[in-house]
């Protein structure tokens, strides 16, 4: 095998806006609110058609920016065929005249959520906190799961959904396979499962903690740390004082379902939180998904997680 020389880790260096990446044209650079993370978004249109949108994530050289790419080469196929209205994932890669990768993820999909997020009630919150966790069901059914979740990676669109900027996801690794390890992008720490610290592979329940850290962001608020973004672990009537007791305490146990130390003691998936979020708004859990289940083949038991979700909804 012949040697690499690879370039040396460097954060990407500001690009001017017109700068030309394959057929896409950079416009601004786009404000994600976090301080550490892999590295910097921009919006872009194609340079032969204005009206053709994109966003462009230009990464670090680093580890973390290589996880991400190796991550996208490996699944580049499979993405392609997610679908749901409120994921988007890459069409397309390259590498800057200067050697930093990126990726393209074409559409129109808004700006990153955490700079806009003083604009939005705690209701409007918690309803893009169950639009994410409704997306995920619809992964789920598609036999993906987001293995780490940035918040760098949570847009909210131009009609005021959420987009999540797929670039976490991860086919649902089968835990009875000991070569089954899933894949690992480098999520901002305090949002990654104490069981994924120690090595262990992404899951259902580690998918949870991930969701219960962001829904503490959105919630309660975050601080910067030299590690990237982290929740304060404060009550919601911390940062929302006119809440009624009952709200507050009922979300404040959501909030330490969904982020226990323990897989068990964990809110029962996304779904779970997405039932458990629409009851809070006082709503109807909502029980059919976005996209069909494929059916199992004859005599064939069905997959472990689809196994898993159907207990999940009983």
């Amino acid at each position: 095998m012949p040697n690499l020389s690879l370039p040396p880790p460097a954060a990407a260096a500001p690009l001017d806006e017109g700068q030309a990446l394959g057929v896409w044209r950079l416009e601004k650079p786009l404000p994600d609110g976090e301080q550490a993370h892999a590295g910097q978004w921009y919006s872009a249109h194609h340079g032969r058609a204005a009206e053709q949108k994109a966003a462009v994530l230009v990464l670090d050289r680093s580890d973390q920016g290589a996880g991400v790419m190796l991550r996208y080469a490996d699944q580049a196929g499979d993405l392609a065929s997610l679908q749901h209205p409120h994921i988007a994932v890459p069409s397309d890669s390259g590498v800057t005249p200067d050697a930093h990768p990126y990726l393209i993820i074409e559409g129109s999909h808004g700006e990153p959520l955490l700079p806009q997020l003083h604009q939005l009630s705690l209701r409007q919150r918690v309803e893009l906190l169950v639009q994410l966790c409704e997306a995920l069901r619809s992964a789920h059914q598609q036999g993906w799961l987001l293995a780490e979740l940035d918040p760098a990676m949570i847009w909210l669109g131009h009609d005021g959904d959420v987009r999540l900027m797929g670039l976490g996801l991860a086919r649902i690794p089968d835990p009875t396979d000991p070569f089954d390890r899933g894949l690992s992008l480098g999520a901002a720490p305090a949002f990654v499962a104490p069981e994924r610290r120690v090595g262990e592979p992404p899951s259902l329940a580690s998918e949870v903690y991930g969701l219960g850290a962001f829904a503490r962001v959105l919630i309660c608020g975050w601080e910067d740390t030299p590690r990237g973004l982290a929740p304060l672990r404060g009550s919601a009537g911390d940062q929302w004082p006119t809440l009624r007791e009952s709200q507050q305490l009922k979300l404040d146990a959501l909030l330490r379902s969904a982020t226990a130390e323990s897989p068990e003691l964990r809110t029962r998936g996304a779904e779970g939180m997405a039932d458990e979020l629409r009851d809070w708004l006082g709503q109807s859990p909502q029980r059919s998904v976005s996209a069909p289940v494929p059916l199992a083949e004859p005599r064939r038991p069905r997959p472990w997680w689809k196994r898993w979700l159907g207990a999940a909804q009983t």
